[in-house]
């Protein structure tokens, strides 16, 4: 699965044409990978999170990349502790669209982007492959209540309505992002493991169920034979990357 995530993170960062001594902000950067594919681009950058045990694991491949001058800082996409105009790239791979209050995020997002700035943000869409796994296990549990969809930063005309008139020349690309594993059941089992609707719903409900819900997802992650193969889960990616209009 690493694979299909440094995949991502390489698309983001030619997305956002990063340049050698410009100014990178990741939001939500997680464990860093885009932000060390920034970095080493020549980049200076900062990356943001608001989980301590994600951003310790970024400091320590960041020091084993010998990378020592990026800034990671604990704070909230949507209450960023960094000043106006401060970033020449505003950058988020897949962790943007889970902040609550997505007007506030995007509120942040443009304050922190520079006069002639410019964004590159990543997010699922709801007809790419992880769209397709929560339209399945919504069959089986509902989704919070009162808790925007991320799905939402994959809608053009939502992410222009959320951005409003702060940028410019938006431009939006749909790209098939790689999810590679061995085995159909490695997928299944991955998003059992590592999505939270997935796995909420596998282990809330009864055995047979759940087998069920395994089985289907199972059936999104390529064809079944006996052979040993790299499956690709192709999930639609939006970017956008507009200039400020500031």
């Amino acid at each position: 699965m690493a694979r299909g995530i440094q995949a991502v993170a390489e698309h983001v960062v030619r997305s956002g044409c990063i340049r050698t001594g410009e100014r990178v902000l990741d939001i939500a950067c997680g464990t860093g990978n885009t932000a060390l594919m920034a970095r080493g681009r020549g980049a200076v950058v900062a990356g943001v999170d608001l989980t301590r045990e994600l951003l310790a694991v970024a400091r320590r491949r960041a020091a084993d990349a010998g990378y020592s001058d990026i800034t990671w800082i604990e704070g909230d996409a949507e209450n960023l502790p960094l000043p106006d105009g401060g970033f020449d790239v505003v950058v988020s791979s897949c962790g943007l669209m889970f902040a609550p209050d997505q007007q506030k995020a995007a509120n942040e997002v443009a304050r922190v982007t520079s006069k002639d700035g410019r964004i590159a943000i990543q997010a699922w869409t709801r007809e790419g492959g992880v769209g397709r796994m929560f339209k399945v296990t919504n069959e089986y549990i509902l989704p919070p209540s009162g808790v925007p969809s991320p799905f939402e930063w994959g809608d053009e005309a939502k992410v222009k309505w959320l951005l409003g008139s702060a940028f410019k020349d938006y431009q939006f690309e749909r790209y098939d992002c790689p999810e590679f594993a061995d085995t159909p059941e490695q997928v299944a089992d991955s998003f059992i493991d590592r999505y939270g609707p997935t796995h909420r719903a596998y282990h809330s409900l009864k055995a047979s169920l759940s087998t069920n819900l395994f089985n289907r997802t199972r059936c999104l992650g390529g064809p079944d034979d006996d052979r040993r193969h790299d499956i690709v889960m192709m999930d639609d990616f939006i970017y956008g990357e507009p200039q400020l209009l500031k």
